[in-house]
Parts: structure tokens; C-alpha cells; sequence
């Protein structure tokens, strides 16, 4: 499933293309094994309070978020071989192409919309 990821307060678009890490074997494997993430999109993972960057070989940045998807976490460009943050209340994680952060310019709080 593909969904599309946007800020409120400023209608700036987080991703285009956010794929949704629904099953075990996708979760699990993530973005191993990939070169990149493409500019606009990202993986969302339910029910996910920490993430790794084992095995991968590009920087992230990652934005963890509530049930209501609001930004309860972020991190800029966790590189190769790391954990993330845990973050004990958190729904979602989404792993984002290395700088969106700073270009889209996410802050604590701040509300996300989601459509399919």
C-alpha cells in the first residue's frame, strides 16, 4: 500500500510515496538491500518504537509519530550500522530519505495528514 504524507501546519509533502511495511517479512528486511530512497518517498513501519540501520548502506532520517501521526521524535541522517532512538510511544516509524527533515522542515508536535 502506497499513501501520501503531508504537514499541516505548513502543507509541505513529507512523502509522495510512503510504502507501508504491513507483513513480517517486510518489516524485517525494510530497506536492506537497496541503494537508495528515491527523493519523496519512505517507509512507514507500524507498531515500530526503534529501528536499526544494519546491513543498509545510505543514511536515514526518521520521524516517529502517535497514533493520531503526530511527530513525537525525529532523528537526521542516522548512518549506516546504528540504532535509532526509542521511542516508547510511538505508532509508527518512518524511515525518510537522508535531509528531508531539513528540507521539509518537521518539528516536534506537528501534525501529519496521511491519504491513500
Amino acid at each position: 500500500m502506497l499513501m501520501r504524507i503531508t504537514v499541516k501546519r505548513n502543507n509541505a509533502v513529507l512523502a509522495e510515496e510512503a510504502e507501508v511495511a504491513d507483513t513480517t517479512t517486510e518489516r524485517l528486511v525494510g530497506l536492506i538491500g537497496r541503494h537508495e530512497i528515491p527523493r519523496g518517498t519512505a517507509l512507514v513501519l507500524p507498531g515500530c518504537r526503534q529501528i536499526h540501520t544494519f546491513l543498509m548502506r545510505f543514511a536515514i532520517d526518521l520521524v516517529y509519530v502517535d497514533a493520531d501521526w503526530r511527530v513525537l521524535c525525529t532523528r537526521r541522517c542516522i548512518s549506516p550500522w546504528r540504532f535509532g532512538p526509542y521511542c516508547p510511544k510511538a505508532a509508527y516509524a518512518i524511515e525518510l530519505r537522508s535531509g528531508t527533515i531539513s528540507a521539509v522542515g518537521i518539528e516536534l508536535g506537528d501534525q501529519l495528514h496521511t491519504c491513500e
